[in-house]
């Protein structure tokens, strides 16, 4: 958890198959901050980008989880994908459903409070970890959203008030699924639906 996989315009040599957990996809700005533009979970490939031709990326891509994953020299990758066949249209797929992923986060960060952005966002995390439970700072968690600390703080607080969420100490457990998806913006249900669909 907290390793970086991918720095900003370094050559990508590994692409990663994920098996369990998750690697976030971030926006680097030249100041050194950075923010979440998508999650890659088991459902999905780190390092894709290679298979469309780039070499590397302008963004990070950071461990937010224990990963366990399946790795492929990028070259190797491009190899096969070039094929076409099952894995050409898989990969194709996965990068469908990424492109909705961002660019629903793009819309979703401009519109929509920040109560709806972290309930979004706890739903896509718990979609890819296994179990209602899983550790991640605020610090970590203001990161990913682009925001301050005290604003993770602020909204992590009225989720656990509505009783959606139990927050302590670094430790999110969500309580009521459901009930979370409505507190979220339409956006968590626009990525979820799509992935179903696709995948």
């Amino acid at each position: 958890m907290g390793e970086i996989v991918y720095l900003p315009e370094e050559r990508i040599e590994e692409v990663y198959f994920i098996n369990r957990g998750i690697i976030s996809w971030l926006a680097a700005l030249e100041d050194g901050n950075t923010v979440e533009a998508g999650v890659i979970g088991p459902e999905g490939v780190a390092g894709i980008s290679v298979a469309l031709g780039a070499t590397s990326t302008p963004n990070q891509g950071l461990a937010q989880s224990p990963v366990e994953a399946l790795k492929i020299r990028a070259d190797d990758l491009v190899v096969e994908f070039r094929k076409g066949g099952k894995l050409h249209d898989l990969l194709l797929r996965f990068v469908h459903t990424m492109f909705v992923q961002v660019t629903q986060t793009a819309a979703c960060n401009r519109l929509h409070t920040l109560d709806q952005r972290l309930a979004r966002w706890l739903l896509l995390t718990h979609d890819r970890l296994d179990g209602d439970q899983f550790t991640l700072t605020q610090d970590f968690v203001s990161r990913m959203l682009g925001v301050r600390r005290a604003g993770v703080s602020v909204a992590a607080n009225a989720l656990r008030q509505m009783g959606l969420i139990d927050y302590h100490r670094g430790d999110f457990k969500i309580l009521n699924h459901r009930a979370l998806e409505d507190a979220a913006c339409e956006c968590y249900q626009i990525v979820k639906t799509e992935y179903d669909r696709v995948q």
